[in-house]
């Protein structure tokens, strides 16, 4: 049983989260694809993850073993979620913390031989977890992530409806069987033990559709994170489609949009284009009604409309 005690600083920064950061969704989706059951996950997701599955991408299971709870390294708080910025975090992370994580995550004995090299400070051996992070993300979620987007941003829609309603009070207490909430503390059935102090953090709520029960993230001065099962299952359908809409490039924009707010330079970047490029495709999408850009300063930022989302939805079948 985990304990948060939470003081009036606390109540005052709960905040509810779709879950839009692909780096806490694909840590979960890998903690998931090594669990024997029960499955909060369709099976084709399943077959299809792992036939997809390389190398680099297999790293990330031998630090996600089922029935542990997380190092929390893993899923770093950022106020902008993006898998560049997270996986830049996750680099960053100080040798010790990520040998004290481990220990408590795994005990004594790693159960992989490269990860003594990793608590050892081995800058190589962190820039191979990093490429493994990455390449997991686009196997196991980057062709579902706008249809994942959608289906996270229903559920936050849900928990923010009953906040409204029904205040913090009927929030924290309704949220699953499994949490209870008797002030100042929310106790939870997870995989830690102990109490836990926020201190004026704040705690975020967060849906996954790849847990079956309440999960806790925990990293330094930030939020704590409680993240929920969803309250339907996610389908795992790809928005294959989209390219013979739009064209690859395009389709690729969309979905980039999707993932959060971009720049045009980010959208470039991640797509391999010219600025200029980025700039051309958000322009048609914009006058499609899907995106919107707002111009800050010297850059552009672009971001996914409520149609744009409804597209991006229907197009998952």
């Amino acid at each position: 049983m985990l304990r948060l005690w939470l003081d009036y600083d606390d109540l005052a920064r709960i905040r509810i989260t779709p879950g839009l950061s692909p780096i806490a969704q694909t840590v979960l989706s890998a903690q998931a694809l090594r669990a024997a059951g029960p499955e909060p996950v369709p099976g084709a997701w399943r077959a299809r993850t792992r036939a997809k599955l390389t190398g680099p991408s297999r790293l990330l299971l031998d630090l996600v073993p089922p029935g542990r709870w997380l190092p929390d390294f893993l899923t770093p708080y950022t106020q902008v979620p993006g898998l560049d910025s997270e996986l830049d975090t996750v680099a960053s992370t100080p040798v010790r913390r990520i040998r004290s994580e481990l220990e408590r995550s795994h005990g004594a004995r790693p159960p992989a031989s490269w990860l003594p090299r990793l608590v050892s400070g081995d800058g190589e051996t962190m820039r191979a977890l990093v490429r493994g992070l990455r390449d997991f993300h686009r196997v196991a979620l980057a062709d579902v992530w706008p249809e994942l987007s959608a289906h996270l941003r229903a559920e936050a829609a849900g928990h923010a409806r009953t906040m409204a309603g029904s205040g913090i009070g009927g929030l924290l207490g309704g949220m699953h069987q499994a949490v209870r909430w008797t002030p100042p503390v929310l106790e939870i059935e997870t995989l830690r033990d102990g109490d836990v102090r926020l201190q004026g953090r704040g705690l975020a709520i967060m849906p996954s559709p790849f847990v079956a029960g309440p999960r806790v993230l925990i990293g330094g001065d930030s939020p704590a994170t409680v993240v929920l099962p969803t309250s339907r299952t996610f389908s795992g359908t790809s928005d294959a489609a989209l390219p013979q809409v739009f064209g690859r490039t395009r389709a690729a924009v969309l979905r980039s949009v999707a993932d959060g707010e971009l720049t045009t330079g980010a959208l470039a970047a991640r797509l391999g284009v010219s600025a200029a490029s980025a700039s051309q495709h958000a322009t048609a999408l914009r006058g499609a009604g899907l995106i919107t850009s707002e111009r800050r300063g010297k850059t552009v930022h672009h971001a996914l409309t409520p149609l744009g989302e409804r597209f991006l939805r229907r197009s998952s079948g």
